[in-house]
This record gives C-alpha cells, structure tokens and sequence, in this order.
C-alpha cells in the first residue's frame, strides 16, 4: 500500500475534501501511454495541491511492461501529461524508456510525501516539536481566468424595397384654335357642294419613363476589439486563529468577585 500523501498542501484527491471541478474530466481510470502508444497503466490517483487547487501529480498504476523499483509509487508530474479526451487517455510527452520508467516519473516526491506517518496523519493539522506547538491555517485564494467564447454573430444583407414617387413634368403640345372673321367685301360667291377640308396634325410631348441602377453608397464591415472591465463576486473562506487564554478569564472573575464582597463590608460598616 503506496504512503499516505500529508505534508504541506499535497493531498490524493480521494482522500481530500474536494472534487474535480466540472467543467474537466476526472481521468481517474484513463489509459496512461506514450507519445509511440505504449501502453504504461492507467491513472490510479490525483495529487492535488489544495492551497492552489490544482492537479500536481498523476498516480499511475502501471503496467506488466513497466520495470519500476517500486511499482506503487510511480507518480507523472502533470506538466509532462497531454489528454487525449476523445480516446478518454493520458499521454505522457517525450521518449520514454520503459526500463527506466522509475527514474522518469518517481524523482523525490515519494519520498516527500510519505515523509509522515499514519498515525500523525490522523491528528489533524497541529503539529508538536519538543515545547514547540504549532498549528497551520489555511484560507482559499481566487484565481480568474478567461476564455475566449463566441458572444454571437452579426450577419449583413441586403434587399430590395419598393418606393412609390410622383414628379411633376412639364410637357407641351398644340392646342387648335379656330376664329371666324366676317368678310367686308362684297365678292361674290357660289354655294355648291364641295368635298374640300383642312386637316391641322396635332403634335404633343409623350413622357418616357427610363430607370437605370446607379450605386449610391457602400458599407464598410470590419471589428475591433474593446476592453471592458466586468465584476466577478466569490465567496472564499479563510481560517482565523481563535486564541483563549485562561488565566485572564480567572483573573477577571477574581475582581468581579473581589469588588462585590467589598461594596458588601462598606455597606456593613
């Protein structure tokens, strides 16, 4: 059975008071292989750092192929991990020799982190040393990050519209006007049928209508990017040392004590 992880801030995940968070994946189970896709276990366990509240170290359970020391404590650090959430694995970067796998992923964390017993394990977070007693407080930091997500799209058209307009045109045509004159002079005429007439063509302006496409204006697309500054509230917690010293409370009983059997003399005087 692999040591219990205790000092400091290193603790399993299984053994600690906290969760992997949901947004990412517990990879608790997941296939450890190599960058070639050798097999080299299966992640056992997490090593969380709870102060900062991150994933630190992988156990790994390793395979039958792997040749390692001690074969329950072999531990990834989490920078040299890629996830592989598609195939649900964990593939440790670089070239890895399996013989030498020991030496690769077990540098002295193991050795730091049984560096306590079991029994100290189950008395809480004070610790003695000789007249020395000391206890640790711990309190939660907040640590922001961004992603870039998309906040929605603008999309630009266009269509037709159809405007009705009336214009005024001024246009011209002949208007026939027809004036009888009495004729002064006696000349003589003859009345008899006739067939002559006088035809006057009328000539007038026909409006002709023409439309022709002709660009007015054009519109320009383009983005910047604005900085602005939005509020994020959390609630963290924080321990707070609670000091009670004894004595001053005995001494403070003392004198009420003390001043109420005296004001009970005086009045007997």
């Amino acid at each position: 059975m692999a040591s219990d992880f205790t000092p400091h801030n290193l603790r399993r995940i299984s053994d600690a008071d906290v969760k992997v968070a949901e947004n990412e994946p517990d990879i608790r189970g997941w296939n450890v292989v190599t960058v070639d896709d050798r097999a080299l276990g299966e992640v056992e366990d997490l090593i969380v750092d709870t102060d900062a509240m991150k994933v630190r170290y992988v156990q790994l359970d390793p395979d039958e192929s792997v040749n390692a020391p001690d074969r329950e404590e072999l531990y990834l650090p989490i920078e040299q991990l890629d996830l592989d959430h598609d195939r649900k694995r964990v593939v440790l970067r670089g070239a890895v020799d399996l013989s030498t796998l020991g030496h690769l992923v077990q540098p002295d964390i193991a050795q730091r982190f049984a560096s306590r017993s079991r029994t100290d394990a189950g008395e809480g977070s004070a610790r003695d040393s000789g007249d020395v007693k000391r206890m640790t407080r711990a309190e939660e930091e907040v640590e922001v990050n961004k992603r870039r997500v998309q906040g929605g799209e603008v999309r630009v058209g266009k269509h037709v519209e159809t405007e009705h307009r009336r214009e005024e045109v001024s246009v011209t045509r002949d208007e026939v006007r027809v004036e009888r004159r009495p004729v002064t002079s006696e000349t003589a005429g003859e009345i008899r049928p006739s067939d002559d007439e006088i035809r006057v063509p009328i000539v007038e302006e026909e409006i002709v209508v023409e439309k022709r496409p002709v660009v007015k204006e054009e519109l320009i697309v383009s983005k910047e990017q604005v900085q602005e500054t939005r509020p994020v509230d959390v609630d963290v917690r924080k321990e707070t040392f609670d000091i009670h010293d004894d004595r001053r409370t005995r001494e403070e009983t003392r004198d009420r004590e003390t001043g109420d059997s005296g004001s009970t003399r005086r009045g007997e005087r």
